[in-house]
């Protein structure tokens, strides 16, 4: 047992200090750990299954470690949350149990999505602590068994909660005319007409079991007479904690102005409360809400439930769900300062017009309170995170199909744009030339512009970590807007083909499509759509480029305006290094996630960046370049070889012995400059198999003048197999 516990690898980024080697396993796994691992104690089975459960090696799902964030000694208090797996940690027919201090733990496993394998990919999981003391931690290690050893009881119902006296409504004042929406009167609807089920249009059954159970019902506000408002509507996701009797619930209050099609669509502007039970608990005044835009607040009824669930750093990177990332932890300074909440409309941290020019916090793989998150998921960083995911709903993206009751999809509507009419009317579909949306035409003004080319990724991490109903669908509004908001004829209708945006724009374009058709619950309405869309894309490059003879040789992406850069006058010459950085990352994070076909699309885009560390040809301090000219003219063919492209990129320094120095150009220092954007495609290119993959990688590893990634780690990605 000594043995397997030494073997825990928490060696990322090759920790060499011992010291920081016995500072992580005390914040991992706590003194009587840190005390075995220096005096070779024995451990109890308790204890070898939670060192084990977050062995990079181990095939045994994680530890959780359960924080009570109040003053109070807490008794019989569930937590939930979202967990990843590793495929194949829970295999099909199987199910996932907690345990603390060696013993077994009342636990609710709602498995979400599965791998192809049959075993569980994410589930939202629940668990019932005895006691908890004030401001004190436990941790709780999961474990797969056969759903055989589980026993079954009796899932908690509406009619457990109608019993209750919860209540929660909303009270609107639109120019003066009241407008209300009242979860009870839902509920009590939703169990009269019996239409509570997986993502029923009247009342979507979220979470079901004997510990919770969770339903989302909602509409249209009503006037007093019962009339619908044309614009607004209001969501509750009412969350209930067994056992019966139900002593405690919590509401996800969620506001929405997004229908699809609904005529003149436009900012509306009111006053606002809402209630739980007979309390206000919150207010709003003479807030616009922009249009195509949404906004939520938490809140509970009756006993508090103050127990924050801090997931494995190193088994959400080892899941696959999420990067690899090098060995770095933010500063309590930082932390200390990044903020909590965010307020309806406001956009806090993300970037107010996606498309400036220069660094912002939210461009990368993960945005920056993503990124930090999951290298250190403490409480003020979860906050950070969600907080700027609960910012991205004031964008207008937004768009729900109000037959459907889901974001409006291109299978469903193949001609639908934000263009004008005249591409409608090229629609080779005649029933959907009315595709296009509702113009607005007064009360339009936003301050908040999104760009695909720049667009964060949008409550991933959120959803993977909370199981929140709320960020499942801030996922898939935005993976939706990025494919509907082309020109329909360049997606290819309901194909969703990207291929004609900018070339940053296509990488973050498939990393929100990939991860949205990853993490989807398997009956979600749109799985199947994103997934088709994500193969459709894959397959396209594949063709054009892999399996492509006269594909080029240096093996760099050529459509989306990706050589359209001018150099030095030449218009059409010149192509951007840290793009095709990007974009490699975005292919290789595909395979990552297991979509068939993306190895062999990342492995011939990585030829390129390895060339440019490995080749003689090439100065590998300059691979970092801003831009490189790959050809003549604008018309002219593209260089054959990479001797031709530093010829005319450098002709100052071509035939010069390369600098011995390893200062890499593009403000090596900056975590956010260009060796930092070429870092996060080198690195998914030296997880392939192919030739000076892994030499090119450590040339990388061992430039002299690195950034320092600690509070700002969004590309501070490194290979897989550097840890597998």
């Amino acid at each position: 047992m000594v043995v397997r516990a030494t073997n825990v690898k928490l060696d990322i980024g090759e920790i060499t200090v011992i010291n920081r080697v016995i500072w992580l396993i005390l914040r991992q796994f706590g003194y009587v750990a840190v005390l075995c691992v220096l005096t070779s104690c024995v451990q109890t089975a308790a204890v070898t299954q939670t060192v084990n459960s977050v062995s990079a090696g181990s095939s045994d799902v994680p530890m959780v470690k359960a924080i009570n964030l109040s003053n109070q000694r807490l008794q019989q208090v569930p937590v939930t949350f979202g967990q990843p797996f590793r495929a194949g940690a829970v295999p099909r027919g199987h199910t996932i149990v907690a345990y603390a201090d060696g013993k077994e733990l009342p636990t609710q496993a709602n498995i979400k999505a599965r791998n192809p394998d049959g075993s569980a990919r994410h589930a939202i999981l629940t668990v019932l602590l005895p006691t908890l003391d004030s401001r004190a931690s436990e941790n709780v290690s999961l474990r797969s068994v056969p759903d055989t050893a589980v026993a079954r009881s009796k899932a908690l119902t509406i009619e457990d909660v109608l019993h209750t006296k919860f209540d929660a409504d909303v009270q609107f004042q639109i120019g003066g005319e009241p407008w209300h929406l009242d979860a009870r009167v839902l509920l009590q609807r939703a169990l009269r007409d019996g239409s509570c089920k997986p993502y029923g249009r009247e009342c979507n059954q979220w979470l079901s079991g004997p510990l919770v159970s969770e339903w989302v019902v909602g509409g249209p506000l009503l006037d007093e007479q019962g009339k619908p408002h044309p614009h607004l509507a209001v969501y509750f996701a009412v969350r209930a904690y067994g056992p019966v009797p139900v002593s405690r619930v919590r509401v996800d209050v969620i506001v929405e102005n997004d229908w699809a099609y609904a005529p003149d669509p436009h900012n509306e502007r009111y006053d606002g409360t809402i209630k739980i039970g007979d309390q206000t608990v919150a207010a709003v005044k003479d807030l616009e809400h922009y249009r195509q835009a949404r906004w939520h607040k938490t809140f509970r009824w009756g006993a508090p439930d103050p127990v924050y669930a801090e997931l494995s750093s190193h088994y959400l990177q080892y899941s696959r769900a999420v990067p690899r990332y090098e060995d770095v932890y933010p500063s309590e300074a930082v932390l200390r300062r990044v903020r909590q909440t965010c307020a309806p409309m406001q956009n806090c941290d993300q970037t107010r017009y996606m498309a400036n020019t220069g660094a912002q916090d939210a461009i990368g793989p993960l945005a920056r309170w993503s990124s930090v998150y999951v290298i250190d998921p403490t409480y003020r960083a979860y906050r950070w995170m969600l907080a700027n995911d609960d910012a991205l709903g004031a964008y207008g993206i937004h768009y729900r199909d109000q037959l459907s009751g889901q974001p409006v999809s291109v299978e469903a509507h193949p001609c639908m744009t934000l263009y004008g009419p005249a591409e409608v009317a090229r629609c080779p579909v005649p029933p959907y030339k009315n595709d296009i949306f509702p113009r607005c035409k007064n009360q339009c003004k936003t301050p908040l512009y999104p760009d695909e080319a720049h667009h964060p990724e949008p409550a991933y991490v959120a959803y993977l970590v909370t199981g929140d109903w709320y960020y499942l669908e801030e996922l898939k509004f935005w993976a939706d807007w990025v494919v509907f908001h082309q020109n329909p004829a360049y997606r290819d209708y309901t194909k969703g083909l990207i291929e004609d945006t900018q070339l940053r724009g296509q990488a973050w374009a498939l990393r929100t499509l990939g991860y949205a058709a990853y993490i989807l619950p398997e009956n979600d309405p749109l799985k199947s759509y994103f997934k088709r869309v994500v193969e459709n894309n894959i397959q396209w490059y594949n063709q054009n480029y892999t399996d492509n003879p006269r594909a080029n040789a240096l093996h760099i992406i050529i459509n989306g305006y990706a050589t359209d850069y001018t150099f030095r006058g030449k218009p059409h010459t010149g192509m951007s290094t840290w793009q095709q950085s990007y974009f490699n990352w975005a292919v290789g994070n595909l395979a990552d996630l297991g979509f068939p076909g993306a190895d062999r699309l990342r492995n011939w885009f990585a030829v390129f960046q390895i060339n440019l560390m490995t080749s003689p040809d090439f100065c590998w301090t300059m691979a970092t370049t801003y831009i490189l000219q790959v050809r003549d003219s604008a018309k002219g063919p593209l260089y054959d070889s990479l001797h031709r492209v530093y010829a005319r990129t450098f002709p100052q320094f071509d035939h010069v012995a390369c600098n011995s120095r390893g200062v890499m150009v593009g403000h090596p220092k900056s975590p956010t400059g260009y060796p930092a954007s070429f870092q996060v495609g080198l690195a998914a290119a030296a997880d392939s198999n192919l030739p000076e993959a892994r030499k090119a990688w450590a040339k990388f590893a061992q430039r002299l003048v690195k950034p320092d990634y600690a509070n700002a780690p969004q590309f501070a990605i490194i290979p897989r197999h550097r840890s597998d």
